[in-house]
């Protein structure tokens, strides 16, 4: 295998592990729910709740397991931890901005500008990161017009709650996609683990 190609999928490596959005998925999920005016309430509403976080923990532990097993780790560069930040707080600055409602919408109104900034943050944060794949595009592109089309009207408080169960689960389909893009490029390289290095720029 070429020094350069095991340079290529190390640099990628610890932001292409996407099967850590299935526990994000589940809270983000879990969140919109929990904020739905007509919420389940009493016993099944904490039996939904902890179980849906019991899911999540129990992935988070499989999940690290796998990698671990499967992959074995890479430490990043410094750069690479401040581009990671640069893409976490460019991911927030924008969610932020652009669900302020204040700002953009009415309540009342028929589009839902949350899950287009939601979209939006998350485009930018993968460009910054590991630069932005079909995939990315497809989804996170197809939701930022969803969000901004005249198809949520009626909803009232429970838009944006009910806009998190959907953007979860696309979560979800994207990072399995990132995985499998993740598992594409060492089968491409020749290399089916990746041992402590520091090679992650």
């Amino acid at each position: 295998m070429e020094r350069r190609q095991l340079e290529a999928a190390a640099a990628n490596y610890p932001y292409l592990q996407g099967l850590w959005t299935i526990p994000l998925g589940i809270g983000v999920i879990l969140a919109g729910i929990s904020n739905l005016q007509s919420r389940p309430t009493g016993i099944g509403a904490m039996a939904l709740i902890l179980g849906g976080l019991a899911i999540a923990g129990v992935a988070l532990v499989l999940i690290g397991r796998y990698y671990r097993d499967h992959y074995g780790t890479v430490t990043p560069t410094r750069d690479r931890y401040i581009r990671q930040a640069v893409a976490i707080v460019a991911w927030i600055a924008i969610l932020f901005i652009g669900a302020n409602q204040a700002l953009f919408w009415s309540p009342d109104g028929p589009q839902c500008i949350y899950a287009s900034a939601f979209a939006l943050a998350t485009l930018a944060y993968y460009a910054i990161l590991v630069g932005l794949r079909p995939h990315h595009v497809i989804i996170w592109g197809a939701v930022f017009v969803a969000g901004l089309l005249p198809i949520w009207g009626g909803l009232g408080a429970d838009r944006d709650p009910l806009a998190m169960i959907p953007l979860g689960l696309l979560a979800m389909l994207s990072g399995v996609l990132d995985q499998r893009l993740l598992a594409r490029s060492f089968r491409q390289s020749g290399t089916k683990q990746l041992e402590a290095s520091g090679v992650g720029g």
